[in-house]
């Protein structure tokens, strides 16, 4: 089963633009949550991650019972390409569990600011096993970025060894996670892409997370629910997304997840912005926007 058909090229690209930036909200959102669960409910990464799996394995198998609609039995259990799909999906709880960690461990922007070298990474990664081309112009423009990335963490400061660690690993996993959902953007649909996720999560973390159960409130449940909402609205964004671009083309324009993690940090816990934050933020813009401009000449 696939997505609806692609749109004109120009469209096109428009569309994945706007919902990368659109991810990039919901991913910080959904971990700055994610963070207050664990800092202030006592949940543990794993933990958080297994129950938004649950959460959403849950909702998937009660639409099963519904009369047309797309999720199936068979879907879940036999999807096309099995083993791919359920590659790319324990690459993605992976992920999310080094990326609460390091939320956990730093501020929102920090961790934002070091998880988002996952564009770099993608650029790498989708010229190398997508044979996409990676321009000049995309390279500099990510680099931009990432520069600008680098004002806003200011290396050396007061982020954790672990913390930093956690992050970048993140960030890597999620940029293999999307070169292989990239992969299957003619046999995977979103659909598949979220249920296929929360399956391996439960299988993958049902143990290790029974071995360390912390009492989950009703305060904690609600505030569950919300991530999972969030995030899962992050997740098909994102995989829309690659649906609709290039994974190389798209890479620099998920630095604004930054942007929206200064924002959070400004509204939650009043941090102002200093002049270098600002700064690197408009190199984050201006590095999305050279990427698209500095293109080879014949290219749309």
């Amino acid at each position: 089963m696939k997505d609806a058909p692609e749109a004109p090229p120009g469209s096109m690209t428009s569309a994945a633009i706007g919902l990368t930036i659109l991810s990039g909200l919901l991913y910080v959102l959904g971990y700055a949550l994610s963070k207050s669960l664990v800092t202030d409910h006592g949940l543990t990464p794993l933990q958080v991650t297994f129950l938004r799996c649950v959460v959403i394995l849950v909702v998937s198998l009660s639409a099963t019972a519904w009369p047309g609609n797309r999720m199936t039995w068979r879907r879940l259990l036999r999807p096309e390409k099995a083993w791919e799909q359920r590659a790319a999906a324990a690459t993605l709880v992976v992920s999310n569990v080094l990326a609460v960690l390091a939320y956990t461990l730093l501020s929102v922007t920090a961790a934002s600011a070091l998880g988002f070298t996952a564009p770099l990474l993608l650029a790498l990664l989708g010229g190398l096993f997508l044979r996409e081309r990676v321009s000049l112009g995309r390279w500099f423009g990510t680099l931009v970025g990432f520069v600008g990335m680098l004002l806003i963490v200011k290396p050396g400061g007061e982020a954790s060894l672990p913390g930093i660690a956690a992050a970048f690993a993140g960030a890597l996993t999620y940029a293999v996670y999307q070169i292989l959902i990239r992969r299957l953007r003619e046999e995977a649909t979103t659909l598949d892409t979220i249920v296929q996720v929360a399956l391996v999560g439960v299988v993958l973390l049902a143990v290790p997370v029974a071995a360390d159960w912390h009492a989950v409130g009703l305060v904690s449940a609600g505030l569950v629910l919300v991530v999972t909402g969030v995030q899962t609205a992050a997740l098909a964004s994102i995989a829309a997304a690659l649906h609709r671009g290039e994974a190389s083309r798209l890479a620099p324009w998920q630095f604004s997840g930054l942007l929206w993690a200064m924002a959070l940090d400004a509204l939650l816990l009043h941090a102002t912005p200093t002049l270098g934050s600002l700064l690197g933020a408009l190199l984050v813009i201006g590095g999305g926007v050279l990427a698209q401009v500095l293109k080879p000449a014949g290219r749309p």
